[in-house]
C-alpha cells in the first residue's frame, strides 16, 4: 500500500524547492537590472552635460541659419570661415559624443528606464533625420549613418587614462585646414552651407526643412538631459519654425512666420 503521508511531504518537498529556485532565480534577476540600471544611470550622468552642451551648441547654430541671418557672412572674408568651418565642428562635436556614449553604453539596456528610453528615441531620430535622402529639395546636411558615426570617431580623442572626449574647435579647424582626409568627411556640411544660401536667394523655404526638424529634436534632447533647467526651460525652449513630417515633440505644427527682423547673430 503506498505511504500517501510520505508521498504529500515529497510534494510539498518538490513544491518548496521549487519556489525557492524561483525566488533565488528573481532576486538574481532583480538584482542585475539594479545594476544595469545604476550603470546606465551612472553613465548618463557622466556624459549628460557634454552631450547637452554639444547639441545646445549645433540647435543654436541651426537657428542662426534658418531663422535669422547668419547666411549673410557667406561671403565676409573676416567671418565666413566661422560659418562654415564652426559650423562643421559643431556638428562633428554633437557625433563625438553621440559616438561616445553609445561606444560606452553598448552592453547597457536603457530601455529599462522611461527617461533613458525617451534619450534612444530622440538620439535616434536625430541620426535618423540627418540621413534621409528620400525628401526632395531637402539636401542640406545629409549624412548617411555611416559618415555620421566615422565623424563622430575622427573628432574623439582618448587619454592616457583612457577617457574619451571631443576635440577643441582650435584643434578642429588646424586639422581641417592641413587634412584633406579629415576635411572630405565635412564636404556635406560645407555644400549644405553653400545649398541653403543659393536657396535663401531663391527664397525656397524647402532646403531648410531637414535642419528645422533636427532642431526641434535638438531641443528635445536638451530638455531631457537638462533636467535642473540650466541650458534651457519649457518656458523659453525656442524652435524654429515648424516644417513639415516633423517628430519631435509636442511639435508647434502651425507657428505663424516671425514678423521681425532680427539682427544676424555673431558667427
Amino acid at each position: 500500500m503506498i505511504d500517501v503521508v510520505s508521498i504529500i511531504i515529497a510534494i510539498v518537498s518538490l513544491v518548496g524547492s521549487l519556489a525557492a529556485a524561483g525566488f533565488t532565480g528573481w532576486i538574481s534577476f532583480y538584482i542585475d537590472q539594479v545594476k544595469r540600471r545604476s550603470a546606465a544611470k551612472s553613465l548618463i550622468h557622466k556624459y549628460r552635460d557634454p552631450l547637452m552642451l554639444a547639441a545646445y551648441d549645433l540647435q543654436s547654430r541651426i537657428w542662426g541659419l534658418v531663422q535669422q541671418g547668419l547666411l549673410s557672412y557667406h561671403a565676409d572674408e573676416d567671418k565666413k570661415e566661422l560659418v562654415f568651418v564652426y559650423t562643421a565642428f559643431l556638428v562633428g562635436q554633437y557625433l563625438s559624443w553621440t559616438y561616445v556614449l553609445r561606444r560606452q553604453a553598448q552592453f547597457l539596456r536603457f530601455s529599462t528606464d522611461k527617461t533613458n528610453k525617451q534619450l534612444n528615441q530622440v538620439l535616434d531620430a536625430i541620426t535618423n533625420e540627418f540621413s534621409l535622402d528620400r525628401r526632395r529639395g531637402e539636401d542640406p546636411f545629409m549624412l548617411w549613418r555611416g559618415q555620421q558615426m566615422a565623424i563622430g570617431e575622427l573628432m574623439t580623442l582618448e587619454e592616457e587614462n583612457g577617457q574619451l572626449y571631443c576635440m577643441g574647435f582650435a584643434a578642429f579647424a588646424h586639422r581641417y585646414h592641413s587634412d584633406l582626409e579629415f576635411k572630405k568627411w565635412f564636404q556635406p556640411i560645407d555644400a549644405g552651407i553653400a545649398l541653403l544660401v543659393q536657396a535663401r536667394e531663391r527664397n525656397n523655404n524647402v532646403a531648410t526643412f531637414r535642419l528645422r526638424r533636427l532642431q526641434h529634436l535638438l531641443i528635445d534632447l536638451v530638455l531631457l538631459l537638462d533636467q535642473d533647467g540650466v541650458a534651457l526651460s519649457p518656458a523659453t525652449a525656442m524652435k524654429v519654425d515648424a516644417a513639415r513630417k516633423c517628430e519631435c515633440f509636442k511639435c508647434p505644427s502651425r507657428m505663424a512666420p516671425s514678423s521681425q527682423t532680427s539682427k544676424p547673430p555673431e558667427p
